[in-house]
């Protein structure tokens, strides 16, 4: 058997044995950086840029063995100088190699459903460099709370506690942040058994006021502002001469603050989304979100209620969009029938004798679509009750965040 037929091989027992594991990806810091090995990760991520760009600047270069250049020219003012590459390995070389050959397929795809794309350009910055074997590129001690980067040495990492031991260690992003740098480790692991749905249906109306309504009665509100120190950062900014190195540190510390606020905004999103995972089903209306940010655009900004609706879409084992152009606020839900309101009416009244809360009650008319339900067969469901299993998961998983606001119908 000949080498190539060695790794194909191997690479085919690779993916039928992942078949049946779920990949999870850990984040770890690392801390207690010397001078010296900030100055290390620096170059490192320096060097990345220089092939990336020597590569994107003539896409013939692509057919070369990535693994085996050693220099690239770099374009300095108006002419070119040679630069050695001695701080990344032969397979972080072929995996940067093979990041730009997806970007190619990708754009060659969006080109033949009919978009419209122009080159590839380079980069001002790389801010990930991908580490693609464990125990080659990269290896982790657990014993030690240490991990071993090919060509940059030892790092002590902060957060190794939380991949379980006796796990499938796959390949690693090294990521620079502004709040330092990263080690993404992906890792396989074991399917476990799915838990107990809470609920087997639930219907979500989205809104301003309450960014998520459930057809149970639950209203869920979650915003996370622009802080004062990110404001005072901005401003600061806009008084700074341009090419100053306070711009420069300026700007660098805006970058951390914006990190730290979408940190927050995306705690949030993961725990609600958590927290409807827990249904068997999930329906929702496929509602064009980006349009409420005409009228709304702070509140919308700052839940990332369309991240939210894009992630039910794509994370839930079973989502059930509602069409668009569905009517579901100004319906009855009980007999079907259509009624004119005004924002200012928050509760509708039909003539059936039906009265709810009209977000609820757009809940249930999406929740009722959505099951491919009549008036006349959505028994049961006119009668939303939270159960005390619901109000236990909603504390135990939103109410970690002081940013999200739960409320039950009474």
């Amino acid at each position: 058997m000949t080498k190539a037929e060695r790794i194909k091989s191997a690479i085919q027992e690779t993916r039928e044995r992942r078949a049946n594991l779920r990949p999870a990806v850990f984040e770890l810091k690392l801390q207690n950086l010397s001078r010296k090995k900030e100055e290390l990760l620096s170059r490192a991520f320096l060097e990345a840029k220089w092939l990336y760009n020597w590569l994107v600047s003539d896409l013939g270069r692509l057919n070369l063995p990535a693994n085996k250049v050693d220099a690239v020219e770099v374009k300095v003012g108006d002419s070119f100088e040679e630069r050695r590459l001695v701080l990344l390995g032969s397979q972080i070389k072929q995996e940067i190699a093979d990041r730009l050959k997806d970007n190619l397929r990708a754009l060659k795809k969006l080109k033949e459903r009919g978009y419209r794309v122009g080159p590839l350009k380079p980069k001002r910055f790389v801010h990930s460099i991908p580490l693609k074997q464990y125990g080659v590129t990269y290896s982790l001690d657990f014993a030690r709370n240490r991990a071993r980067i090919q060509k940059l040495g030892n790092f002590r990492v902060l957060g190794l506690h939380q991949i379980p031991r006796g796990v499938e260690i796959a390949g690693a992003v090294l990521v620079r942040k502004p709040s330092g740098y990263y080690l993404h480790v992906t890792c396989y692991l074991a399917k476990g058994d799915s838990p107990e749905p809470i609920a087997e249906a639930v219907g979500i109306d989205f809104g301003i006021e309450s960014k998520l309504t459930l057809s149970n009665g639950i209203k869920i509100d979650f915003e996370v502002h622009e802080t004062p120190r990110l404001k005072r950062l901005q401003r600061r900014l806009a008084r700074a001469k341009r090419g100053s190195k306070r711009r420069g540190k300026i700007r660098f510390l805006l970058r951390r603050e914006y990190e730290k606020l979408n940190n927050r905004r995306k705690d949030a999103e993961n725990k609600v989304l958590a927290f409807l995972k827990l249904y068997g089903k999930v329906v929702f209306q496929d509602d064009l979100l980006a349009s409420w940010a005409r009228l709304f655009g702070r509140q919308v900004h700052s839940s990332r209620i369309g991240g939210l609706k894009l992630r039910l879409r794509n994370s839930l084992k079973a989502p059930i969009p509602v069409r668009r152009f569905e009517p579901t606020t100004k319906e009855c839900y009980a007999c079907g029938k259509r009624h004119e309101l005004p924002l200012s009416q928050r509760i509708i009244a039909c003539s059936c004798g039906w009265e709810c809360d009209r977000d609820v009650n757009a809940a249930l008319v999406i929740l009722r679509k959505g099951l491919g339900l009549s008036p006349d067969q959505a028994l049961g469901l006119d009668r939303p009750e939270v159960t005390p299993l619901e109000k236990e998961a909603a504390a135990r998983i939103l109410g970690s965040n002081p940013s999200i606001r739960v409320s039950f119908l009474q």
